[in-house]
């Protein structure tokens, strides 16, 4: 979810019908911007170079996950549907191939490896889901000679489609991954939430192809 407030200005997004290395983009009407999920600016027009505010109090989250944790949630419907019944998504997940054969030089994962993509400190950085199911902890240098620590979780199983959970720690925040995440999600001092993106490795390379990989 991303705030709608720049340069003094509420703008209204939507849907640009055009695609960045197979990811969507969208524009506002007021400005006539063109904005990058992948690199969190304005990639085009009278809001070049502005980024993107993320706020982090939406989640990505199957349906049944959802309901099973909010069982009165009332759900929107279109024309009295409130659920397409084919994915038209469903064989492009169910298979290796890239969007259109898109393909990209970096093989450090394979090209759909699912990743956490996110910006810290100005640069590009990304975490495979695979390594940070059930909580994982990644210490990096900070570039200032103070070390920077960070915490991820995934729930171990969950699909592509649930958000991974992510923290920088403050110095004063100890305990194992397990300890760690489950004091940040009861909102304990010295969590401050990481915003980023789940998808794919190479949609998310593709644009930023200097993007560190954690190890």
């Amino acid at each position: 979810m991303y705030g709608r407030s720049y340069g003094g200005r509420e703008l209204t997004f939507e849907a640009s019908g055009a695609l960045w290395q197979a990811s969507l983009v969208m524009r506002d009407r007021e400005t006539d911007s063109w904005w990058s999920i992948m690199t969190s600016e304005a990639i085009g027009g009278e809001m070049e170079g502005a980024d993107l505010v993320e706020l982090p109090v939406a989640e990505k989250a199957t349906w049944g996950d959802w309901r099973s944790r909010h069982p009165d949630t009332l759900a929107l419907t279109v024309d009295g549907r409130q659920h397409e019944p084919r994915n038209p998504y469903r064989d492009y997940f169910a298979n290796d191939r890239t969007f259109r054969g898109l393909e990209v030089a970096d093989q450090r994962l394979p090209p759909k490896a699912p990743i956490f993509g996110f910006f810290l400190d100005g640069r590009a950085r990304a975490v495979p889901h695979a390594a940070v199911e059930g909580g994982r902890l990644v210490s990096l240098d900070g570039g200032d000679g103070e070390g920077v620590r960070l915490l991820f979780h995934r729930r171990p199983g969950a699909s592509m489609f649930a958000s991974t959970s992510a923290w920088r720690l403050a110095d004063g925040a100890e305990g194992t991954a397990g300890e760690l995440v489950t004091a940040a999600r009861a909102g304990g001092d010295g969590f401050e939430p990481l915003t980023g993106i789940d998808t794919f490795w190479y949609n998310w390379v593709a644009v930023n192809q200097d993007s560190e990989l954690l190890p």
